[in-house]
C-alpha cells in the first residue's frame, strides 16, 4: 500500500482528503497539536526531523497554513510576513526538504486557493501566498525531474463558510475539493493546478 503524508489532516478539506484516501493508501498524519506526527511546517528543522522520521513516502499533500483575513487596512506588513512565512514557506519547506525523503516519482501536492485569480475584500494576504504558491509549483515542475508537483486551488469550501458566518449557498462541499487532491496523485502530471469546475 502506497504512503502518503497528509499535512493538516484536522482541517475543512484536509479531514476530507484523510476520508477519501484512507481506504486505498497509508495515511500518515502531521498536524501542529495532533495527528501521528506534530510539526509546524513553517519550522525548517521541524520538517527536517519529522520527515526523517516518517522515512520513504509516495505522496505528501499539504492542506495547511494560515493567513491574514482583513482589508488592506487591517493589514500590517508582519500580516504579510506572517502568512508567507506559514502557508507560503510552509510548503515550500515540505518540497524543499522532503524530496530527499521521498520515493523516486513521489507526488507533492500543495494547497493554492481561488483569491490568487480572483481577489475578493478581505483575502489580499491570501491571494498573495496563493500566487507564489502557483509560481513555486509550476517553476519545480518544470525542473524537477525526480518528482511530480501539484496544487489544488479550492474556492470556498462550503463548510468553511459557514464557519466564518458567510452565505454559503455558493460554497462547495470540502468532500468535492477532496477528490481533486486524489486525482492529483493518481494522474501522473506535474504542474497543474487543479480546480473545481
Amino acid at each position: 500500500m502506497k504512503k502518503v503524508v497528509l499535512v493538516g489532516s484536522t482541517g475543512v478539506i484536509g479531514s476530507k482528503v484523510e476520508k477519501v484516501l484512507r481506504d486505498n493508501y497509508e495515511i500518515v498524519t502531521i498536524n501542529r497539536s495532533s495527528g501521528d506526527y506534530k510539526m509546524d511546517m513553517a519550522d525548517a528543522k521541524a520538517v527536517d526531523e519529522t520527515l526523517s522520521k516518517i522515512g520513504g513516502f509516495d505522496a505528501l499533500i499539504a492542506t495547511s497554513g494560515y493567513g491574514k483575513w482583513g482589508s488592506l487596512d487591517e493589514h500590517s506588513v508582519q500580516d504579510f510576513h506572517d502568512g508567507l512565512q506559514s502557508k507560503l514557506m510552509g510548503q515550500v519547506n515540505l518540497v524543499m526538504i522532503g524530496r530527499k525523503y521521498a520515493n523516486p516519482g513521489a507526488s507533492f501536492v500543495l494547497s493554492s486557493g481561488i483569491l490568487a485569480q480572483h481577489p475578493i475584500e478581505g483575502g489580499l494576504s491570501y491571494g498573495v501566498i496563493n500566487a507564489g504558491l502557483e509560481a513555486f509549483v509550476r517553476g519545480v515542475a518544470f525542473e524537477a525531474k525526480d518528482i511530480k508537483i501539484n496544487a489544488v486551488s479550492p474556492s470556498f469550501a462550503k463548510e468553511t463558510m459557514e464557519q466564518m458566518g458567510m452565505d454559503s449557498g455558493s460554497g462547495i462541499p470540502a468532500i468535492e475539493f477532496a477528490m481533486l487532491y486524489k486525482q492529483a496523485i493518481e494522474e501522473g502530471k506535474s504542474g497543474e493546478i487543479y480546480r473545481f469546475k
